[in-house]
């Protein structure tokens, strides 16, 4: 079956990062990569602010690279987004579409009807002699995805997708030879945000955003924190922060746990970060280098670490 290629947009506060390729199952090829900076105020918490001033900007980086492939991807993150494990009896796919919006009031005091509802499947077990399915409930709201089907349809773009960080490419970081049962904790360090998935078994399982104040560190990876007080009493605030949220996901069942722990985002750039972490965290830290599983074509660098969401985007 022949893949057509897409372009995937991550859509973040500071910077919007582009990848062109093609995604199956098990690999993504990137034949083209590049990003551009983003007006202050253009994009809040994964919300377009101004759908014309980025569809301008897209449409200028578009032309001047010569890009003419149409099918367009975008992954955001979001406070906004809401994602809740559910357990449901097994039956089809469509039934469990069907029952989602019911099952999610019940847990949260939302109006369905504002939400676009998806989910994840996690696992199938049998419980009391009958079939059920664990399933991860992916809720946007209405207001932010119509924002980004303006933007596509304005820039005569086909939407293919709108999906969340890491929503189907957990799996990549899986190697052959891992334990299936190993649970990794990826933390997208970003400008305004720092976005924590834990993935196990090659499935994403947990996910929470912590917001940032502003944006507090230089992405060029210059700087050395040893060496700054400032920027460590900065790092030290995350660590905290991240504390916060592992021992959150450790509390919810007895069997969870964290083995090692990755790093990307510009703030994996701020050199030996992850060194530093490891010793707040008592886990092993490594940033984001190279997925065996993502192949780049293109001709200039390809820091992986920051096109991640944007490269994964491409399995959609």
């Amino acid at each position: 079956m022949l893949i057509s290629d897409k372009i995937a947009f991550d859509v973040g506060a500071y910077s919007t990062r582009v990848v062109v390729g093609k995604g199956s199952i098990n690999s993504i090829v990137v034949n083209e990569a590049f990003s551009f900076n983003n007006p202050s105020g253009l994009v809040e918490d994964g919300h377009i602010m101004d759908v014309d001033v980025l569809k301008e900007e897209i449409l200028d980086q578009l032309d001047d690279r010569r890009i003419r492939t149409k099918n367009a991807v975008f992954t955001i993150a979001s406070t906004k987004t809401i994602m809740r494990e559910i357990v449901l009896p097994y039956t089809t796919m469509a039934k469990i579409e069907a029952m989602l919006p019911f099952e999610l009031a019940k847990h949260m005091p939302i109006t369905v009807d504002d939400y676009v509802i998806k989910h994840i499947p996690l696992e199938v077990f049998r419980e009391d002699k009958h079939r059920r399915i664990r399933v991860m409930v992916v809720a946007l709201p209405k207001f932010m995805v119509k924002r980004y089907w303006e933007l596509c349809t304005s820039a005569d773009l086909k939407p293919v997708a709108l999906t969340i960080h890491l929503a189907g490419a957990a799996h990549l970081l899986q190697n052959k030879n891992d334990d299936p049962q190993e649970t990794m904790a990826l933390l997208d360090l970003g400008h305004t945000s720092i976005n924590c998935s834990i993935i196990q078994g090659g499935k994403l399982v947990f996910n929470r955003l912590i917001p940032l104040a502003k944006k507090e560190f230089n992405e060029t990876g210059k700087e050395d924190f040893y060496d700054n007080t400032n920027l460590r009493a900065v790092i030290d605030k995350w660590v905290e922060e991240i504390k916060m949220v592992n021992r959150f996901y450790l509390s919810l069942k007895r069997e969870n746990r964290i083995d090692k722990i990755i790093l990307f985002g510009g703030g994996a750039n701020i050199k030996n970060i992850a060194t530093y972490m490891a010793d707040k965290l008592e886990r092993q830290v490594h940033v984001l280098r190279g997925v065996s599983k993502i192949k780049y074509r293109g001709n200039e660098n390809f820091p992986l670490n920051l096109y991640f969401n944007a490269a994964t985007a491409l399995l959609f």
